[in-house]
């Protein structure tokens, strides 16, 4: 069961983005919004995605140009809000970290 991880918190600032990691599964999606954007330079997620490639990793691009996170690694997935619903949408549940 695919689940979807929404982190709105910086991992630099406290431990949500850590615990998140701690329980993601394979097959699991990793959503970053708000200041959870800052995350795109954590070494902790980068490190999980480098290592576990059937995790997948999203980010909305407006908002992190707007925390000027700009040129992220390629192991992220830029989307629009517009497609934050499809996402939802096609896990079978979510969990928002914040």
């Amino acid at each position: 069961m695919a689940m979807l991880h929404i982190v709105r918190t910086s991992g630099f600032n406290n431990n949500a983005l850590a615990q998140c990691l701690d329980t993601t599964l394979p097959h699991d999606s990793i959503l970053l919004i708000d200041d959870g954007c800052y995350n795109l330079q954590h070494p902790l997620l980068l490190e999980l995605l480098l290592q576990k490639t059937d995790i997948k990793c999203f980010y909305i691009g407006l908002h992190a140009t707007a925390r000027a996170q700009l040129k992220p690694a390629d192991v992220f997935a830029e989307i629009s809000l517009d497609d934050v619903n499809e996402l939802i949408f096609t896990h079978n549940n979510s969990i928002t970290w914040s």
